[in-house]
């Protein structure tokens, strides 16, 4: 009984005893230095975080983000013409431009001379055309073998699945249409049809921002080509792999006096203007 007096006793004074000294005005002032060096950090990593915020945090809660100017106003014209001198100033495209080999590449700039009775019921070069969406035709640079090709294209806010995100539906039909463009100068009567397309998404593609698809023939025979791809941002990072099989149909040669195919991808070196889509 007395053991258990005596061990109550020493937890008491242990709870109570030591434990109990008055909070002097000292501790009182450390207590609240603390707290106020932690809600110091707290705001700091708060301000650092809105202005430069992390992947995880823009993916979960994206900003907010105007919308996009009316096609045919001033602002529309104005927005067009900043996408297109940045394009025009890519350090990549500006690389590729002074690069040893730049005599065995020429340029050019697809759904440039598209009739406007084809263009409102064609999906790149209509209806996702304008601000927000493909604001700036596509600028290719292509080897005059037509084994490679190089596409810059700035892909707007409007083309989001997730928020600040760009569809991956929205990136399999403008890596089919790029890889699309290697296969038919690649094919006997220059007209493709997709009859396979393999994607592997690495990373997620952001709106507001310029990608390079860069495409590259892997082999022909007969009327199949294989065209493999790569998209990066310019900072070359990997965003999506591809490749993909394309085939001519028998009846191409029917075909090949009445397609729009070639206007429609481009297949002369253009000056560089600033047009729309």
């Amino acid at each position: 009984m007395n053991s258990r007096l005596l061990f109550l006793r020493r937890f008491t004074q242990g709870r109570h005893g030591a434990g109990t000294a008055h909070t002097t005005p000292r501790s009182r002032f450390s207590t609240l230095l603390r707290g106020a060096g932690f809600t110091a950090s707290l705001t700091t990593a708060y301000t650092v975080g809105s202005l430069y915020p992390p992947d995880l945090a823009t993916f979960i809660s994206p900003r907010l983000a105007p919308p996009a100017p009316l096609l045919g106003t001033p602002e529309a014209r104005a927005h067009i013409d900043t996408l297109e001198d940045r394009l025009q100033n890519l350090p990549l495209l500006t690389e590729l431009r002074n690069r040893e080999d730049k005599h065995e590449w020429y340029e050019c700039r697809p759904y440039t001379d598209i009739p406007d009775e084809v263009r409102v019921n064609n999906l790149t070069a209509g209806a996702l055309s304008g601000p927000g969406r493909l604001a700036v035709r596509p600028f290719i640079r292509v080897k005059h073998d037509e084994s490679e090709a190089w596409g810059f294209i700035h892909l707007g806010r409007g083309l989001c699945g997730h928020d600040g995100i760009v569809h991956g539906g929205l990136m399999a039909t403008l890596l089919d249409e790029s890889m699309g463009r290697v296969a038919f100068f690649n094919l006997p009567n220059n007209i493709a049809l997709t009859a396979n397309l393999t994607l592997d998404y690495r990373a997620p593609t952001k709106a507001d921002q310029f990608v390079v698809f860069k495409c590259k023939l892997e082999s022909t025979k007969g009327r199949k080509a294989v065209v493999s791809s790569r998209v990066e941002d310019m900072q070359g990072k990997v965003l999506i792999e591809a490749s993909a099989i394309f085939v001519e149909p028998k009846y191409a040669n029917l075909l090949k006096a009445t397609s729009s195919v070639g206007v429609l991808v481009g297949t002369k070196a253009e000056p560089p203007v600033s047009a729309p889509v």
